[in-house]
């Protein structure tokens, strides 16, 4: 997915602002959203797919290259991709992972779902939703232009659920001193139980009170959580979206248990319709372990 799909990404907006600290998230372009907002010092734009995180390289270039926001989305807009790639070209040629960024620009400009249209809806999210963003705010539009040319976002291959980069990262934002304030993670929790590398590294991470997991997830949306008017296919994979301190989750990394996203958030606190908060531990959820052996309450999971 060379774009999100995220409609009702303003949710999240007012309890990340101004929270600061480092910054991890998966994906692409909501993440820019995410991190002017935050205000966040240093940023880590993490996907285990390696043409996602070439689209990101190159979000990153035309962040540098272009003063404003018009710029950005005129660098992106199909109609100029000839001029734009020879930009692209001019920039990474000689790198050796060239072959793979032309494949991201490909990607990027695939019809229907390309980043001209996903700019395009998030202009459609500003007047539909309220949402104040890099691309209808000059400071914030600022924000991120300031830290690509900084070189604080950075675009790198990473696993959540793998050895090193997390790892990598953890021990990199420990030294700077900058807990992780936001980890988005997209829904991408919905395609695992939680293992074991899974864990460490959210473990691993330095956080502290104002740490944030920001999530969305599909997995029950439907049926048991509900999501928000607006969603781009509410027949079929509608979001619901939740916030979680970093620390409450890692209690339930802690806690041995396969456990499943759906289970976790069973006892959310419903902040509007579609948008929830989770604080409640796994003993308050109605858990119970001996071991490694764990008791789920009803319907849990």
């Amino acid at each position: 997915y060379p774009t999100s799909t995220e409609r009702r990404i303003e949710f999240f907006m007012k309890h990340i602002a101004g929270r600061a600290g480092c910054y991890i998230g998966v994906g692409t372009e909501q993440n820019l959203g995410f991190i002017a907002k935050a205000k966040s010092e240093f940023a880590w734009l993490m996907d285990f797919d390696p043409v996602i995180v070439r689209v990101n390289k190159i979000h990153i270039l035309f962040l540098q290259l272009a003063p404003d926001y018009a710029e950005f989305k005129r660098l992106w807009q199909r109609k100029n991709k000839k001029e734009s790639f020879e930009l692209v070209k001019k920039h990474f040629e000689t790198e050796p992972d060239f072959e793979i960024i032309k494949q991201a620009w490909e990607t990027a400009h695939q019809n229907y779902s390309g980043v001209t249209e996903r700019l395009n809806e998030i202009e459609y999210m500003n007047k539909t939703f309220g949402l104040i963003t890099f691309s209808n705010s000059a400071e914030e539009y600022n924000y991120v232009h300031t830290m690509a040319r900084d070189g604080r976002l950075q675009a790198l291959n990473g696993d959540l659920m793998g050895t090193k980069s997390m790892l990598s990262v953890a021990s990199a934002a420990t030294k700077m001193n900058c807990p992780i304030r936001i980890l988005y993670m997209s829904n991408a929790e919905e395609y695992f139980r939680y293992p074991e590398n899974f864990r460490k590294n959210l473990l691993a991470l330095p956080v502290d009170s104002k740490s944030l997991v920001i999530r969305t997830m599909t997995s029950g949306t439907k049926s048991t959580f509900g999501f928000p008017e607006g969603e781009k296919y509410p027949d079929t994979y509608p979001f619901h979206y939740n916030l979680q301190p970093i620390e409450n989750i890692k209690l339930w990394m802690k806690f041995r248990a396969y456990i499943s996203t759906v289970a976790m958030l069973q006892k959310r606190t419903t902040l509007e319709k579609g948008f929830s908060l989770l604080t409640a531990t796994p003993q308050e959820s109605g858990f119970t372990e001996t071991g490694d052996i764990t008791t789920k309450p009803p319907g849990a999971w």
